[in-house]
C-alpha cells in the first residue's frame, strides 16, 4: 500500500538517564576498558585479563544499543506513516508497531499533542504528535490524517491552537 506521508519522530524523552549521559557513561566504559585491556600484563595465569574483554564486549554492544534506539544510524526506526488504509506509529527498533486501520475508526480528535481515534469497538487509540520532528512535518500529518478522514467520511475535531515561539 502506498504510503501518504511518512514522517521520522524524534526520540521519546521517558528514558530515566537522557542519551547525552548515557553516550558519556558508554564512552567512560570503553576507555577504562581499553585502559585495563592494555595497562595489565597478560599472562597464562591472569584470568581478570579475559574478565576486561567481556566488559569491553559489553559496552560495545551497550553503545550499538543505544545508538539505534535513538539516533537514525542504522536507518529511520521511529516514524509516523498514513497510508490511504491504516495509521502506523513506530518508535524504535525493540518496540512494537501501532496499526490503526482507518475502516474501524469512528471519530478522530486532534490536539497540538496527540491524535485520538475513536474505534467501532468504543475503545481508544492515539498517537504522540509531539514526537514529530517538525512543525512541517506535523502541518503535514494533521492534513494527511484529515483527507484520508474526508474519503473514510469519519468525523474530525481539531482543537489545536497555533502556538508561536
Amino acid at each position: 500500500m502506498k504510503s501518504l506521508a511518512r514522517v521520522g519522530l524524534r526520540p521519546s524523552r521517558d528514558h530515566k538517564i537522557s542519551f547525552g549521559v548515557q553516550l558519556a557513561l558508554v564512552l567512560l566504559w570503553l576507555s577504562y576498558g581499553l585502559f585495563l585491556v592494555f595497562t595489565e600484563p597478560g599472562n597464562a595465569t591472569n584470568d581478570r585479563h579475559f574478565i576486561h574483554y567481556i566488559f569491553l564486549g559489553l559496552a560495545l554492544g551497550y553503545l550499538v544499543f543505544i545508538l539505534a534506539q535513538n539516533t537514525s544510524l542504522f536507518g529511520t526506526q521511529s516514524y509516523l506513516e498514513i497510508t490511504p488504509a491504516y495509521v502506523v506509529e513506530k518508535r524504535g527498533h525493540f518496540k512494537k508497531k501501532i496499526a490503526i486501520p482507518l475502516q474501524d475508526v469512528t471519530a478522530i480528535n486532534m490536539n497540538n499533542t496527540q491524535a485520538r481515534f475513536t474505534m467501532r469497538d468504543g475503545s481508544k487509540c492515539s498517537i504522540e504528535l509531539k514526537l514529530v520532528s517538525t512543525r512541517k512535518s506535523q502541518r503535514l500529518v494533521k492534513d494527511k490524517l484529515n483527507e484520508v478522514a474526508r474519503k473514510h467520511d469519519i468525523p474530525v475535531t481539531d482543537t489545536s491552537t497555533n502556538n508561536r515561539r
